[in-house]
């Protein structure tokens, strides 16, 4: 009789855990109700490196599917090791649609911060989310430009 009723309070507690786990997760991912929600969300995702985060904020046109998108920023979140970002312009398009300007910050040995980088957040659905899209930074000038997706570099052997 004390083994079930020891049994009983064991798994009571195990799904208590969990409940507690899934709720806990849950709040930290509230869906975006305003771009900034979505865009504080990704970029304070991308500091915690937390991909999950990223995912659920973002769509991002550089890969093909979620599974190439997840192997991506998981050996990203490895090489670039982002220290902070700052918004430093916004602009609505219109109401569904806005464009930022974010100087991301970076905590590695040489490359310290990116020029003013351009995203759009906009309205999918009951959310709102950032458009990750490919660009080309030109480190010496500042420069940049709209890149190719990763999905399409093509690797040789020089």
């Amino acid at each position: 009789m004390k083994t079930k009723t020891l049994l009983s309070v064991l798994l009571g507690g195990i799904v208590a855990s969990a409940i507690l786990v899934s709720s806990t997760t849950t709040a930290e991912r509230s869906i975006a109700q305003t771009p900034m929600e979505a865009a504080e969300g990704y970029f304070d995702a991308i500091i915690a490196k937390d991909k999950e985060g990223m995912m659920f904020y973002a769509k991002d046109t550089n890969y093909l599917d979620e599974k190439s998108r997840e192997e991506g920023y998981r050996e990203d979140l490895k090489t670039n090791p982002t220290s902070s970002y700052e918004i430093v312009g916004s602009k609505q398009i219109n109401s569904n649609e806005f464009e930022l300007s974010v100087i991301l910050n970076y905590s590695g040995e040489g490359y310290k911060h990116t020029p003013p980088l351009p995203y759009k957040v906009f309205k999918s659905e009951n959310s709102w989310k950032v458009l990750v899209e490919p660009l080309e930074i030109n480190t010496l000038t500042g420069d940049v430009k709209k890149g190719m997706p990763i999905y399409k570099w093509q690797y040789t052997d020089s």
